[in-house]
């Protein structure tokens, strides 16, 4: 019994692990079809409370202001630059719920838009004209910058 509780909660850990590109460290540069997005903590936290500034191609793209952030690119290799990125910035810590964002490389200029404060992401799925996020067992589709309940994905074959 022991033996598969220890199996079970390794699985757990891949497959959590699975759906989000990265925790976020000190420093993070993600290819996108706009160019390079630098993550990158900054040395001292500013007045404002920013902890990392997010720059596209060494310009200001935005700021996080958590101890922490998670992101989920939709590039489907390490080859392809991403065109979209869910960014989830832990303001609160571990035990507030997150600010989720997307950055949406395909538009010109690129831009940062606010998705929810109100959502711990599990997984996300693309689509081309949505985003579906998965937070506590409910599904929601972002889609012309708004925010819906939403059916979960229909399952592909692997």
């Amino acid at each position: 019994m022991f033996k598969l509780s220890l199996i079970g909660l390794f699985l757990s850990f891949c497959c959590a692990g699975s759906y989000a590109q990265t925790d976020g460290g000190d420093h993070d540069s993600i290819q996108t079809a706009a160019g390079t997005l630098s993550i990158v903590k900054v040395e001292h936290v500013k007045t404002d409370g920013v902890t990392f500034n997010a720059s596209l191609n060494g310009a200001q793209f935005d700021q996080l202001y958590g101890s922490h952030y998670t992101y989920y690119t939709d590039s489907t290799g390490a080859d392809k630059p991403a065109t979209r990125v869910v960014v989830q910035d832990f303001i609160g810590g571990f035990s507030d719920t997150p600010s989720v964002s997307l950055y949406d490389f395909r538009k010109k200029p690129p831009v940062a838009l606010p998705i929810s404060n109100k959502l711990d992401v599990d997984d996300v799925r693309w689509t081309d004209s949505a985003v579906l996020l998965s937070a506590n067992g409910k599904w929601y589709s972002f889609f012309r910058n708004k925010l819906s309940r939403s059916q979960p994905p229909k399952k592909t074959a692997q």
